[in-house]
């Protein structure tokens, strides 16, 4: 078995347990698991902006790979290539394991802003409970751990880079929509 797919399956099963372990704990203190209405919104473990963070754990890591991706193959030397046919060095388990502790350090970045500076500028009305905050991040998390499973996969195709951004894309276009159906069920906008 690969390292990167060894990696993958040991963060999946923590990020599993530490769902469960949060859902269990608000359970325990009476917290709403699921927000149905305006009022579990930032209390509750999951609302209607959990999916939001979910979709942006996926898009840290596309641009975090992105990122690292052009970098490596830009500055890395390629002796005995011919000019016309340059030959892109695959990310191994390292970058895509650094990747995806970006997307968990920006999650805790972004947490922090949120419950913090936008409280304080008034952006935010309302701070996220501590279990709202620990679902947040490990749906941040599994949002990362969702794309390096998709880049890892699109190394394979002959098409990847085109596999990638329509996955990409495709992503995109989902959130968005189930973002604006799940807002709608939840605050009626």
């Amino acid at each position: 078995m690969k390292k990167s797919t060894i990696y993958q399956i040991v963060l999946l099963l923590v990020l599993l347990v530490g769902i469960i372990i949060t859902v269990v704990i608000a359970a325990l203190f009476g917290i709403p698991i699921i927000a149905l209405d305006k009022s579990g919104v930032s209390t509750a473990a999951f609302d209607f902006w959990s999916i939001g963070h979910l979709l942006v754990g996926l898009a840290i890591f596309i641009f975090a790979f992105t990122i690292g991706f052009i970098h490596k193959n830009v500055t890395a030397p390629q002796p005995n290539q011919p000019p016309n046919q340059p030959t892109l060095i695959p990310p191994d388990a390292k970058d895509l394991l650094l990747y995806w502790v970006i997307t968990l350090i920006t999650a805790v970045v972004w947490e922090l802003v949120e419950n913090t500076l936008l409280y304080l500028i008034g952006v935010k009305t309302k701070f996220d409970s501590p279990i709202n905050i620990s679902t947040d991040i490990l749906l941040w998390c599994l949002g990362g751990l969702g794309s390096w499973y998709i880049t890892q996969l699109m190394f394979i195709s002959k098409d990847y880079i085109r596999v990638y951004y329509i996955y990409g894309i495709i992503n995109l276009l989902m959130g968005v929509v189930i973002f604006i159906v799940f807002g709608y069920l939840t605050l009626g906008f």
